[in-house]
């Protein structure tokens, strides 16, 4: 096999040719970014994007409840030079309800709102736009891909091609990852499992219930790390995650006082007939994400929080973040090692989000997190913290920091000592 030479390997260029696989955030956002900053060098590379999900048809469902949070509206339009879709928003989120085996905790104030949408029109949203700016686009599954020092195959339903890289932009699929895993160092990133389904309790139900995500952290909810029940348009969109969580589970949570309490009336009448849909997302970085002749990112990267995901945000951060880098530095492992630069501040808040996770879980497992909520109730800096760990809207790193580092320890340490 002969040795990639610089040039061959180096920043893209009009002969170019990038494959991008999967239309979702992440890949639909790759193909934009990459479309305009190329226009921006004089360059014209030829870019193709494989989905195969036909998005304009609005009958996918996703384990991402579709919220869209700060600052997606600027980086859309800093990076993307894309309007903000709030012809999409079904309903403004103005806070958060954490619930506990026997406490809850409003998290409400002066923040920057979310939003609720359903995710596929948002996708289709996205994959428009990709349409609109010309991009190569096939709605066909990738059924292989090779790749040596002189170039990528990669082999799809209804055509093949040959490339200069690819992008891996396939989210948690199951049947790509384990192509890129034969073919390169890739090893897709650990996750959880996720159940979602939807209630539509009817418009006056929808009315009371209000503009609240009510978040759960149950002991008896076997499994399940954390539920949630979010406000849409004309209904409740309720999902779980966890290692080993199965459509059972979502019956025993649903089954759960807490929850039947939370959900209006009209609700409890249907929930017999739900249907449910699994899926999966990350919760740490993929191995080998990077190598000669492709990138991966999005989900397929693991590079999101591993508590609270802002898995959009991520995405379209990493797809910006890896167009950039081939149109600047090139297509080689030497030159991707940009993009982990340029992701910084996402990985290293990764390592804080897991000491997050495992405090939620050890206090939940020690049934601790009571107590915990009942000092944020009296305590604004820890009610501070759990609102930035709900919503999202600040970094682990910086929620840390801001609580002294050790105070979520010393309060577990605290009710340790106090375990009857």
């Amino acid at each position: 096999m002969k040795v990639p030479t610089a040039s061959s390997l180096g920043p893209l260029n009009n002969r170019s040719v990038v494959v991008i696989i999967g239309g979702g955030p992440a890949g639909t956002t790759c193909a934009i970014a990459l479309k305009k900053l190329a226009q921006a060098r004089g360059i014209t590379p030829r870019i193709v994007l494989y989905e195969g999900k036909i998005f304009e048809k609005k009958s996918y469902y996703n384990q991402c409840l579709g919220v869209l949070s700060p600052p997606l509206d600027k980086i859309m339009a800093d990076d993307l030079g894309l309007p903000f879709p709030y012809h999409l928003i079904q309903r403004q989120i103005d806070g958060y309800v954490i619930h506990t085996d026997m406490s809850e905790l409003l998290l409400a104030g002066e923040h920057q709102p979310s939003y609720a949408c359903r995710r596929v029109e948002f996708d289709d949203y996205l994959f428009q736009q990709v349409k609109e700016l010309g991009i190569e686009t096939y709605q066909a599954r990738v059924t292989e891909i090779e790749i040596s020092s002189e170039r990528v195959m990669v082999f799809s339903e209804v055509n093949n091609i040959r490339a200069d890289v690819v992008v891996g932009a396939f989210g948690l699929d199951d049947g790509l990852a384990r192509i890129f895993e034969w073919r390169t160092p890739y090893r897709q990133p650990h996750f959880l499992y996720s159940v979602v389904t939807k209630i539509h309790p009817g418009e006056e139900a929808m009315k009371k219930f209000g503009n609240y995500i009510h978040a759960f952290l149950l002991s008896a909810a076997k499994g399940v790390e954390f539920g949630a029940i979010t406000p849409k348009g004309n209904h409740l969109s309720l999902n779980i995650a966890g290692k080993k969580i199965e459509a059972e589970s979502m019956e025993n949570f649903l089954d759960l006082p807490q929850v039947r309490k939370t959900l209006p009336s009209t609700a409890l009448a249907l929930i017999p007939e739900l249907y449910y849909f699994k899926g999966k997302f990350p919760t740490s970085p993929g191995r080998g994400i990077i190598g000669d002749r492709y990138v991966m990112i999005g989900d397929a990267a693991g590079l999101n929080r591993p508590f609270k995901g802002k898995g959009i945000n991520s995405a379209l951060i990493t797809g910006i973040n890896a167009a950039r880098v081939m149109v600047e530095h090139g297509i080689s492992r030497k030159a991707f090692t940009k993009y982990l630069e340029y992701c910084q501040e996402l990985r290293a808040d990764i390592p804080y989000g897991i000491i997050f996770r495992e405090l939620v879980l050890l206090g939940l497992k020690l049934k601790l997190l009571d107590k915990i909520i009942a000092s944020a109730k009296h305590n604004p800096r820890l009610k501070q913290a759990f609102f930035d760990i709900v919503s999202g809207q600040n970094t682990y790193r910086n929620i840390w920091k801001q609580t002294k580092s050790f105070r979520l320890l010393y309060q577990l340490g605290i009710n340790l000592l106090h375990i009857k």
